[in-house]
């Protein structure tokens, strides 16, 4: 055996690990900014402070009135201050105060790497025999 063979045994191995695992978090995490894209931002209104909690209230469609229970930000929340929630249009009763703009960054991200470095081990697999 010499050692392209031992390069090519090697990237298939390499190959069979990181290309499964690759597409798979390609696809959750593309989902997962599918489903996000679906939010949309509106204002909020702090209702109350009190210690460990902000009640947060916004209008939803049709002029109905929404409220939520939240940690206080780093910011010092004061009755009547405005602040930005996203709501999701299959759950109008929830709220996110942090931003859907972020989510699946990271599967996607690793998803691609793997995804990349899973096809250049299967195309080393396959010329490496030939030389």
């Amino acid at each position: 055996m010499n050692p392209l063979d031992a390069i090519a045994i090697a990237a298939e191995v390499f190959a069979w690990l990181t290309l499964p695992i690759g597409i798979v978090l390609l696809s959750v995490g593309l989902a997962r900014r599918s489903w996000s894209r679906r939010y949309a931002s509106t204002k909020a209104v702090v209702a109350a402070v009190h210690e460990h909690e902000v009640t947060l209230r916004w209008f939803g469609d049709g002029g109905a009135v929404h409220e939520m229970r939240a940690e206080p930000s780093a910011q010092a929340a004061v009755v009547g201050d405005a602040r930005t929630v996203w709501v999701h249009p299959g759950r109008p009763d929830e709220a996110r105060i942090d931003d859907p703009a972020h989510d699946g960054r990271i599967l996607t991200t690793l998803g691609w790497i793997l995804t990349a470095a899973g096809a250049i081990a299967v195309v080393l697999s396959t010329v490496m025999p030939l030389l």
